[in-house]
């Protein structure tokens, strides 16, 4: 089968799709044709390894097959697997120590976070859940729901305009701070407000919001702290600009203030909110963001263009 290879850290040169030998499915696991697939900053951060190389693998990728998202048909199932048969459509989430999706077979352990596709919703779309499963560890850890003013930051990309989503679903009051080119996209996502962060409108806006969530990690400090009401609760999926927030966040927790908070899902809710997002995406309650969709063969520049930090939404690639 064909598939993206990384054998050693670095930029998207690394990258070079080749033909491995195609999985079989072991007990408990199932084989799937991958249709869809995504590249998002999870796999530009591994891929790069930073710090993090602790968790990858010090010297080389443990793993040389990335991609977290997945979209497919199941071709085969391993003995004892009772959950899916061949033919079922399914999505989901790979296990982030053994190879991903960037290729065009991949083998999941029957209890993975997948589930089956909802019929209304096409593979090139279905390659999505790592953003809402980012934000939804945010929506849940502080509670967000009817009466709480959430401020966005980053409401295009795709953790951003799922946190959007989600946020309004829990009927809280959500305003999204976007780049003007991605203003339309946020109030299609039903924003109460949206704002152009990078006017003297969002900088003059002053203790407003109960939560003020950071999609993107690149909110410095003095901006956050003028947006809250006292009380208020700083949230984010990043570091920051020079790991300003990990720093803010330790000293935080010694001090045992819940101010700011980096709320991380847990593995054990990653099956069950990919249930709950299949049920939301065929009642039509979650829209996909998808911004570019690329094939296999050209995976290199689709690294590239995540990297840039201009998309909006999800990157997509097929076979």
């Amino acid at each position: 089968m064909k598939a993206a290879l990384i054998t050693r850290y670095g930029s998207p040169d690394v990258i070079r799709v080749a033909d491995v030998p195609k999985p079989v499915a072991a007990s408990g696991e199932v084989l799937v044709k991958v249709l869809a697939t995504s590249v998002n900053r999870t796999d530009c951060g591994e891929l790069v390894g930073g710090i993090a190389r602790v968790a990858y693998g010090l010297f080389r990728p443990r793993r040389q097959i990335f991609g977290m998202d997945v979209a497919g048909v199941v071709e085969a199932v391993g003995p004892g697997v009772r959950s899916f048969a061949p033919g079922d459509r399914i999505f989901g989430m790979c296990p982030g120590r053994r190879n991903g999706a960037q290729a065009e077979y991949v083998c999941l352990p029957e209890l993975a976070p997948i589930a089956p596709l909802p019929p209304n919703i096409p593979f090139e779309q279905a390659p999505i859940c790592e953003g809402p499963f980012y934000a939804s560890a945010m929506i849940r850890g502080l509670a967000v729901g009817p009466g709480i003013h959430i401020l966005v930051f980053g409401a295009s990309g795709a953790i951003g305009s799922a946190a959007v989503q989600l946020a309004k679903i829990c009927g809280a009051e959500v305003t999204a701070a976007v780049e003007p080119r991605h203003i339309e996209l946020a109030r299609s996502l039903g924003a109460d407000r949206v704002v152009d962060s990078t006017s003297s409108d969002f900088r003059k806006l002053r203790n407003r919001f109960d939560i003020v969530y950071d999609s993107v990690g690149k909110m410095p400090i003095r901006q956050w702290r003028r947006l809250l009401k006292p009380g208020g609760t700083f949230a984010t999926t990043d570091a920051g600009p020079r790991g300003q927030n990990l720093l803010a966040w330790l000293g935080a927790l010694i001090i045992r203030s819940t101010k700011i908070r980096i709320p991380v899902p847990t593995r054990a809710s990653a099956r069950p909110f990919v249930a709950e997002l299949r049920d939301m995406l065929a009642e039509g309650r979650f829209r996909p963001v998808i911004d570019r969709t690329y094939r296999l063969d050209d995976i290199v520049d689709a690294y590239r263009y995540v990297r840039s930090g201009q998309k909006a939404g999800v990157v997509v690639v097929v076979p």
